[in-house]
């Protein structure tokens, strides 16, 4: 498929919410693993979650569309490589957010590390994860419907066709 078809695509108002809603689970599901597991006081997770006070930053999940539409539009694969790779830079986002934000962790550089390589090697999001991820997903996407209107999702489309178009020269 052409990049422009897939920009047209996954950039209507329903495949931008479902996408931004997604992403938005796997990176507080994330916070969520990385908080619990390096927190040595366990009645201390629901204050530290609230300290840093992490979420998604939109524009960088439209970024991370328009790059997976620019790197992979021509794989035959390509739907399930935007799942994988939104799931994979939701959790590789909030671990970089965890690590620069949360100052009470010691050995930042091996967190990220051994997190980071349970991320690539997919031992990370297991089933537990899978099934709150499948309970949750409908009430975001509710919320980001919500927020999204059809006039915003179509300039969001223009504003990322013309980033997409001004690669091509």
């Amino acid at each position: 498929m052409e990049k422009i078809e897939l920009i047209n695509k996954k950039f209507l108002k329903k495949d931008l919410i479902l996408t931004i809603a997604k992403y938005q689970i796997y990176y507080q599901m994330a916070l969520g693993v990385l908080v619990k597991e390096t927190c040595f006081d366990k009645s201390e997770i629901e204050k530290k979650l609230k300290q840093l006070q992490l979420d998604i930053d939109v524009e960088n999940v439209l970024n991370v569309m328009i790059e997976l539409i620019d790197s992979f539009y021509n794989d035959d694969e390509f739907d399930i490589i935007f799942e994988d790779n939104i799931k994979i830079n939701a959790f590789l986002h909030c671990l970089k957010d965890f690590i620069e934000k949360n100052d009470d962790l010691t050995n930042k550089e091996k967190v990220h590390a051994s997190y980071k390589e349970k991320i690539m090697n997919d031992s990370f999001f297991d089933a537990k994860m899978q099934l709150h991820f499948d309970d949750e997903l409908k009430h975001r996407v509710t919320y980001w419907e919500e927020l999204i209107t059809e006039k915003i999702a179509d300039e969001i489309k223009h504003s990322a066709l013309d980033m997409v178009k001004g690669k091509k020269s």
